[in-house]
């Protein structure tokens, strides 16, 4: 398989019986769903966590995208937040060689170059530049970080497409929701990237909620991001181990995702 050849079938996960009795691989793969959750947990989280913590440390009013609470107390969780996840995207499927790997990493750079590169400063706004706005130009530096915050919404937009694909060709199991209902669900996800990119580029040609488009075009995005990621990640047969129930409907044990 090639970097560009996209992965459509579903890994089998372990048999039942495996996960009551969890060997060495159980456990790294428990690890890695678990990681792919706290993934997810951070870009539901990040959207509340800047605008509620802006208030509640500088009484600061909503700003208008998500990118410019660089510039207030927020700064680190902002930054740091993007890190963490850049740097997972990077690594977690490195030696895989297929579109998810492909995507994954370029996801990652990009969450890094979102991070490190910055937005313009607020209008009117008397914070001095940083140096690295001294060193490149605070326009080169707001343009790399608005190509890169594209490059990474997209990205990730594509990747939960995948995910959708891939779930609805899971095996049913007894009690759990339907492989068709996940399909669904990272597919809408999927959606709403694509809506909030859109809704964005309106918003910019047209004037249209000109003060707070890309915030809300930002949200959306973000956590359409972090509920397919946080729900691919919740795999709570594997992470827990399973139920009595959970047996397949068909002779085969159930697939899920990877």
């Amino acid at each position: 398989m090639g970097y560009l050849d996209p992965q459509t079938e579903a890994p089998q996960r372990p048999a039942p019986a495996v996960l009551r009795n969890p060997d060495a691989g159980v456990l790294y793969l428990r690890s890695y769903l678990l990681m792919r959750a706290v993934i997810g947990f951070l870009g539901v989280a990040l959207p509340f966590a800047l605008v509620l913590g802006d208030m509640a440390l500088e009484r600061g009013k909503i700003l208008g995208s998500l990118s410019e609470y660089f510039y207030t107390g927020m700064r680190d969780v902002f930054v740091g937040s993007l890190c963490v996840t850049g740097l997972f995207l990077i690594t977690y499927k490195v030696f895989e060689h297929n579109l998810d790997n492909s995507l994954s990493i370029v996801a990652g750079v990009a969450a890094l170059g979102v991070a490190l590169f910055h937005t313009d400063r607020p209008k009117g706004s008397t914070i001095p530049l940083t140096p690295l706005q001294e060193a490149m130009g605070e326009r080169t530096v707001a343009t790399v970080h608005y190509a890169s915050a594209a490059v990474f919404i997209i990205s990730l937009g594509i990747i939960s497409l995948y995910f959708g694909i891939r779930e609805g060709k899971r095996t049913q199991l007894r009690g759990r929701r339907s492989p068709e209902f996940w399909r669904r669900f990272h597919i809408t996800c999927a959606a709403g990237i694509a809506v909030a990119v859109v809704f964005i580029a309106v918003a910019e040609i047209t004037g249209w909620l000109a003060d707070y488009a890309l915030i809300i075009g930002e949200t959306l995005s973000i956590l359409s991001f972090g509920a397919s990621w946080l729900m691919k990640g919740l795999e709570l047969r594997v992470l827990l181990g399973p139920e009595p129930a959970d047996e397949p409907l068909q002779t085969q044990e159930a697939a899920t995702a990877g």
